[in-house]
Formats: C-alpha cells, sequence, structure tokens
C-alpha cells in the first residue's frame, strides 16, 4: 500500500488579519512611572495602548506601533522591550 498524503484546499479561507503584537516595557529604575505614561500618551497611535501596569514592578505591557516603538526605543526612562509572547500567542 502506497503512503498517501492528505490534501488540503484552502481556496474558501480568508486572510487572517495579522494581529498587533504585545510588548512588555521594563522601565530604569526610580522612573516617576506617572509621568512616563503621561509622555507616551502623546504618542500612542491608531491601535496602540498600554494594556497592563505592573504596580510592583517597573515595568508594564501594551500593543505599540512602529512609531510608538520608536519613542520607547529613544525613550531614557527605558530600559529594554520585549515581545510578550505569551500575550501574542494567546492574548
Amino acid at each position: 500500500m502506497a503512503d498517501s498524503v492528505p490534501v488540503i484546499n484552502l481556496a474558501g479561507l480568508t486572510p487572517v488579519e495579522e494581529k498587533e503584537k504585545s510588548y512588555i516595557v521594563h522601565l530604569q529604575t526610580g522612573v516617576d512611572k506617572e509621568a512616563h505614561f503621561r509622555a507616551l500618551r502623546l504618542h500612542l497611535h491608531g491601535t496602540s495602548d498600554i494594556k497592563d501596569d505592573y504596580k510592583l514592578r517597573d515595568m508594564y505591557s501594551g500593543t505599540f506601533d512602529e512609531e510608538t516603538l520608536d519613542f520607547l526605543r529613544a525613550s531614557p526612562d527605558v530600559e529594554r522591550i520585549e515581545e510578550d509572547v505569551l500575550s501574542s500567542i494567546f492574548g
């Protein structure tokens, strides 16, 4: 008996809109988080948004477009930015 390979017809499927990635932003120690948020809110565009503020840590998460990420990358308040892999997969 010959091995058979299943054939999947993708012709009827509709394209899935790519979900905006979520990021975790780590702030420098001692940064005034509320002052940082005030400055950041001026640079939130489209679907960019602060999602979770980790109150006991110097970090927060959100979805950010490239322009907002550029602002965050240039900010002296920010220690590092990493993709929130779990939120991007399951969120």
